[in-house]
């Protein structure tokens, strides 16, 4: 063991390592220390350890306190305008998803009252959102755009998201969403909205820094798995990375196209058929579940999490 001092030691903590070698839940470590030496932790100890009671530097006592890894939420649409609470009523009352998308609710009305702010109003709106995340110990946080729609707006929200990292503290992936919906501007025409995505977002948002990678919805209410291919192609040739909103609502084998073009996750997949997620085991896609949306929507059918559990396919958890 390097024999420097350390600069900080936390003592007294249920540590949940997460190792895999450890044999107990979330590889949880009883009455344990933690050693920092600069911004790197140097050691894990027992808090009998003589290295923690030789130790003369600064101590905390975290008192049998659970001390877990800073957690990430990777799937999260925090920069936003508007409110969807008149929606619930009609959730509750059964109308489906699809249907209200077809009067114009859903994602669509979040659109126009994302676009009717300005790039400080989304601000200071999305900041309370990310520091509730923050209180519950998120550290790393992926915001997507969306609900612009337009190539102004989508890299409103992109400016925001990255601002957001750099004045709170947390770190920020942003992602760009612009194949979220077909934008009323475009009503029948999805194709040529593709190609102002394609020709037109993804090079600059790839030059500007703007986003870490691309997603898409596929689905029977959004984007083909043809459309899809297509921004995904773009994407990569930008050296942007793939994620993609896939078989939520019904089946358009979008994992399948994600794990194709070596994504790094599938998120939803309440419709998930043996062929996505062999496709997902192969290409190491990982599956992102989202509890609260499935909920919110008052969906039936839940993704199949024993059968990417038993094919070896990583999951995660977004909010």
């Amino acid at each position: 063991m390097d024999r420097e001092p350390f600069d900080h030691v936390w003592i007294h903590a249920r540590l949940a390592t997460f190792d895999p070698r450890v044999p107990t839940p979330c590889g949880l470590l009883e009455d344990h220390a933690i050693a920092v030496r600069g911004d790197s932790i140097a050691a894990v100890l027992l808090s009998s350890a003589p290295e923690v009671r030789s130790h003369r530097g600064a101590v905390t006592d975290c008192g049998g306190k659970l001390v877990t890894p800073g957690f990430i939420d990777c799937h999260t649409h925090s920069v936003w305008g508007g409110s969807r609470a008149a929606e619930w009523e009609l959730r509750l009352a059964g109308v489906p998803y699809t249907e209200i998308a077809k009067r114009g609710g859903g994602i669509l009305s979040t659109v126009r009252a994302t676009r009717g702010l300005s790039e400080e109003e989304l601000f200071q709106s999305a900041v309370p959102c990310v520091q509730s995340l923050i209180r519950e110990g998120v550290t790393c946080v992926e915001i997507k755009s969306g609900y612009g729609l337009t190539f102004d707006d989508e890299l409103k929200m992109l400016r925001v998201a990255r601002r957001l990292g750099e004045r709170l503290n947390v770190d920020v992936s942003p992602t760009l969403l612009a194949a979220h919906a077909v934008p009323p501007e475009f009503a029948g025409r999805a194709d040529d909205y593709v190609s102002l995505i394609v020709d037109e977002m993804i090079p600059v948002v790839a030059r500007e820094k703007l986003a870490d990678a691309v997603d898409v919805f596929c689905e029977s209410i959004a984007f083909t798995s043809a459309q899809c291919d297509r921004i995904f192609s773009a994407a990569k040739a930008h050296g942007l990375a793939i994620k993609g909103h896939v078989e939520q609502i019904t089946n358009s084998h979008g994992a399948e196209l994600v794990a194709r073009h070596g994504g790094w996750s599938a998120d939803h997949l309440e419709h998930l058929d043996d062929a996505g997620i062999a496709a997902m085991a192969k290409s190491g896609t990982v599956a992102v579940l989202l509890p609260g949306a499935f909920y919110f929507l008052r969906e039936k059918q839940k993704p199949p999490v024993e059968k990417l559990r038993a094919a070896g396919v990583a999951l995660a958890r977004g909010e």
